[in-house]
């Protein structure tokens, strides 16, 4: 398996506009931020100045919403590229690079919301379990966390689709069924809703609001 850094690191690097996600073109307006992303934030009515965590946070389109909505935003994301960029860009956020798989530089309980909008499925399956299990580490006994998921109908751990043209990226996919069985450990699923053009693979995408669980003794 190649290493995730390296590949997306290399990826900004080649991207100085950002991905598809955030550009059509280099001369292009650089798009806004994530509509499900506002569905999220609208559900909670969250107060303001909440501490919320930007996952995958790329070229920050989401955290740059996030920001001017009044939250303390901190962005974090595999590429050293494209955090100095975004970091350069949107002054009154935090960025830095780590790894969801150990998010070490993270204190216990310190984050109320969590966004994920792409980092989750661009990780091998095989790491699910110890992502979700940070994510519910760093959040705080009430924390909320929007994930987004690419929907895939059966179970086999093979990738949907890759980021890039040589495969090295490549992007899983989750049934409904499958990832909220996943969670239950660690968090209850407070809502679901499912697009089904968003994805080149032609089975859609799934946006989870969680909210985290309690422990009982033997989870952690």
């Amino acid at each position: 398996m190649k290493d995730l850094s390296e590949e997306w690191d290399k990826f900004f690097q080649q991207h100085p506009t950002g991905g598809p996600w955030d550009y059509k073109n280099p001369s292009a307006e650089r798009k806004k931020q994530d509509d499900h992303i506002v569905d999220f934030i609208e559900y909670y009515n969250f107060e303001k100045n909440l501490k919320v965590l930007d996952c995958g946070c790329a070229d920050g389109r989401n955290s740059e919403y996030l920001i001017n909505e009044g939250f303390d935003v901190t962005g974090i994301d595999f590429s050293q590229t494209v955090i100095k960029r975004t970091q350069k860009r949107l002054t009154k956020g935090k960025f830095f690079v780590a790894d969801i798989r150990k998010l070490d530089k993270i204190e216990s309980n310190s984050f109320d919301i969590l966004i994920d909008a792409g980092a989750f499925h661009v990780n091998y399956p095989k790491d699910a379990m110890l992502i979700l299990k940070e994510y519910h580490r760093i959040l705080k006994s009430s924390g909320k966390m929007f994930i987004r998921v690419f929907n895939k109908d059966d179970y086999t751990p093979n990738p949907i689709f890759p980021v890039n043209e040589s495969g090295t990226m490549p992007v899983f996919g989750y049934s409904l069924a499958g990832f909220c069985n996943s969670v239950l450990d660690y968090f209850n699923v407070k809502n679901v809703k499912y697009d089904p053009k968003y994805g080149m693979h032609g089975q859609g995408c799934n946006y989870y609001y969680l909210e985290r669980k309690e422990l009982w003794f033997g989870k952690d």
